[in-house]
Parts: C-alpha cells; sequence; structure tokens
C-alpha cells in the first residue's frame, strides 16, 4: 500500500479535493464557452441558427449514448486513470476543434469534449471517497457540487477577454492549455495513489437486467423524466440568452456573456435553498411541481414584447435560481427510488441520461421554432410543454413514493447537469 493510501484514512487530504473540483471547474468551462461563442461561430464558418445549436447540444449526445456503460467501466478504468483520461481527451478535443474549418469537424471535437467531461466527472467522487475521511464526506460532496455553475457562469464571464482579441479559436486553444495543465497537476498529485479499479466491469447482460429491473420500478425513470425536463427548459433558455441579448435587443457581446453568466450563477443558492427545505421537510414532489411550475411562468414573461428588458432579464434571473431548487432535490431522489440500494447506481446513471437528453434536445428544438417562426416569442410553447412533463411526473412520483426516510447511499457515480 502506498504512503498515500496509508495517509487517506488519517486525514482528509483538502489541496487533492480542491485539486479535484478545479478540474471539474475546467471540464465545465467547455460548456460555458460556446454559448459566449455562438455569434463569433457563425461569423466565422457561416453557421445556421439550428446549427450553431448543436454546437451546444452535441457536448450531450455523449451522455445520452453512454452514461450508464461509462459509470460501469470506472471499477475496471480506475477512478484516477478515468480523470486524467477524460482531463487529456477533452484537452486534445478543444485543440484540434480549434484548427477546424467547418461544422463537420468542431461538432465531431464538441462530441468528443462532452465525453472527456463526462469521464472526468464519473471518476472525480469516486476519487474524493478515497482520498477524504467519511465524517468530511458531506463537506467535500458539498464543495465538488460547486463546479458546474461555478466553471460555466466563470467561462461565460472570461471569455469576452479571449474573444475580442483572439475570437473564438483562441477561446478553443486557451481552454485546451488549461485542461491539460490540471491533467499534469492531478497526475502528478495524485501519483502515489493506487487506482480504485477493484473489479471487473459487469457485462452488457447484466448491465441490461439491471436497468430493465430499474426501469419496471417507475420512480426512477420517472425522476429522470423531471430532471430531463429541468435541463432541457434550462439550457435552452441560458443557452441562447447571449444570442438573444445581442442580436434581438442589441446589446454588445461582454456585456450579454456577463449577463448570462450571472443568470447562471444565481442557480447556485437556488441549490442552498432546495436542500435547506428538503432539510426542514418539504416533500421532494413539491418542489420538483413548484420549482417546474415557476420556470414556466417565467420563460412566458422572457420571450415577450410586452416587458422591458430589465424585467424580462430579471425573470430570466428568477427562472434560474428557482431552478436551482430542482437538481437539489432529484440527485438524492433518484437512488431513494431505486427498487433496491443494489441498483441506486443504475437509477443515477438513469438520472444522467435523462440531465443529458433535455440539453441534447433543448437548443435545437428552440432554434427550430425560432427559425420556422420567425420570432423567439414562440418559445414558451416549447419551454411550458417541458415544464409540464415535470410536473406530471412529480404529481406521479408523489403516489409511488417511497413511505420512509432516505437511505443513506454512496454519492452518484456520475453527476448529471448538477448545477448544485
Amino acid at each position: 500500500m502506498s504512503e498515500l493510501d496509508r495517509d487517506r484514512a488519517a486525514a482528509t487530504r483538502w489541496s487533492t479535493v480542491a485539486l479535484l473540483v478545479g478540474a471539474g471547474m475546467v471540464s465545465a468551462f467547455q460548456i460555458g464557452k460556446a454559448p459566449a461563442a455562438l455569434g463569433h461561430l457563425r461569423a466565422d464558418l457561416g453557421f445556421g441558427l439550428v446549427t450553431a445549436s448543436w454546437v451546444i447540444s452535441m457536448f450531450n449526445v455523449i451522455g445520452v449514448v453512454l452514461g450508464t456503460l461509462l459509470g460501469a467501466a470506472t471499477s475496471r478504468i480506475g477512478d484516477r486513470r478515468m480523470v486524467i483520461g477524460g482531463l487529456l481527451l477533452t484537452a486534445a478535443a478543444s485543440f484540434t476543434g480549434a484548427l477546424s474549418q467547418g461544422a463537420a469537424v468542431l461538432l465531431a471535437t464538441r462530441f468528443v469534449e462532452g465525453l472527456g467531461f463526462l469521464a472526468t466527472v464519473i471518476g472525480v467522487p469516486a476519487l474524493i471517497i478515497r482520498l477524504a475521511r467519511a465524517h468530511d464526506y458531506k463537506l467535500a460532496f458539498g464543495i465538488w457540487g460547486t463546479y458546474m455553475p461555478a466553471g460555466t457562469a466563470f467561462m461565460m464571464l472570461l471569455s469576452p477577454l479571449f474573444l475580442a482579441p483572439f475570437g473564438w479559436r483562441g477561446l478553443w486553444l486557451a481552454n485546451a492549455l488549461v485542461v491539460a495543465l490540471f491533467a499534469a497537476m492531478l497526475a502528478t498529485a495524485t501519483r502515489g495513489l493506487r487506482e480504485g479499479a477493484t473489479s471487473a466491469t459487469p457485462g452488457l447482460a447484466a448491465i441490461g437486467r439491471d436497468m430493465l429491473e430499474t426501469l419496471r420500478a417507475g420512480g426512477p425513470l420517472l425522476v429522470a423524466l423531471a430532471f430531463g425536463s429541468y435541463t432541457l427548459n434550462f439550457i435552452a433558455v441560458l443557452g441562447f440568452l447571449p444570442t438573444i441579448l445581442v442580436e434581438r435587443e442589441g446589446l454588445s457581446q461582454p456585456l450579454a456573456a456577463t449577463l448570462t453568466a450571472i443568470a447562471i450563477a444565481a442557480n447556485a443558492p437556488g441549490n442552498l435553498v432546495g436542500g435547506v427545505l428538503l432539510h426542514r421537510g418539504v416533500p421532494r414532489w413539491r418542489l420538483v411541481a413548484g420549482a417546474s411550475l415557476v420556470m414556466a411562468l417565467c420563460t412566458i414573461g422572457i420571450y415577450t414584447d410586452a416587458l422591458p428588458l430589465a424585467a424580462r432579464y430579471t425573470l430570466a434571473v428568477l427562472f434560474s435560481a428557482v431552478g436551482g431548487m430542482l437538481p437539489a432535490t432529484v440527485l438524492g431522489w433518484a437512488p431513494a427510488t431505486a427498487p433496491t440500494p443494489r441498483l441506486a447506481p443504475t437509477a443515477n446513471g438513469l438520472l444522467v441520461q435523462g440531465s443529458h437528453l433535455g440539453q441534447m434536445l433543448g437548443p435545437p428544438a428552440l432554434a427550430a421554432l425560432a427559425v420556422a417562426t420567425g420570432d423567439w416569442s414562440w418559445s414558451p410553447g416549447v419551454l411550458v410543454a417541458s415544464a409540464a412533463v415535470g410536473i406530471t411526473c412529480a404529481l406521479a412520483l408523489r403516489r409511488t413514493e417511497r413511505r420512509r426516510a432516505d437511505t443513506p447511499l454512496p454519492p452518484p457515480v456520475v453527476g448529471p447537469v448538477e448545477m448544485r
């Protein structure tokens, strides 16, 4: 046993945990860089609005297709290799994307960036468990949960500094360098840590049986659909907010990126409020249904011409903040609805796939409607319908929810949109 492994039980290695959170943040940079750069991409490469929307959504295709399988593969590959390999893959894809001359190559590199991102956020929780004392798990994972909103918002605030002098290619190259640097630092910081792979990856047949049993339980599928409806709305509204602020409202690119970053950052306090309400006994179904309803009502105001820009932007911030209660709720709900504790990771995998499906479908659906109608004002048609799915799932879960306290379970192998 290495020295690092022997010391792990005695004291939490907070410096390495902080480095892992940083790795999650720079991985989330790849989400934040796309919305801010859409205008530059369209001008340079001649993208239409629908094609540009896939620059945002392609990042999530890998989660829809391989989320559960990648989670199962962690035990064979090893958590440390998964994290470092994911970072290197992300860096290579961002570097290659900066050299692309057309839509095909750029979208392919966004797909690979998504694979690297997913590999990183799959491996980090397992590493944190081995680097922290059990007494510090709650705090360590609370800190880890900040990586998505912090990384996404920070990149949207920072991107104008690169876009103005260097364009989108400079932004992609800078991201490649930063992610590669974190991969090197993590490799150095954890070089004395043995790999966490302790068992062989289950075969496809075994994974299929687990998925079928989990789906038959009903609850995990309803939670995944509810979360998918949230992520569809969240990424569709905030992903296109910079474009709308520039093209429809006439704001500058830097100001639009800053305002969008502030709106995204508002999601984090919403997570904290959701956690407090859960702790005080508010039923999960009420939080999901209530947050979905408020988000739906906000979208009606966000896209109307009857309100001034300040009011519509305030509704966008409220949309994000109230929406933050939903991921805080469902991340603990999915394992609680699993038919057995053994299938909790499978339920979490289903949640991941629902999350990424919503993120993948949201921007193209909104863009297609805007192109078909020639106006963004019809967008609530998609968004309210999506929110209705979340409300319906919450009401159904009210009837199927187990009448027991949540059983303490290991943290999910994969964090979905985790805007916590």
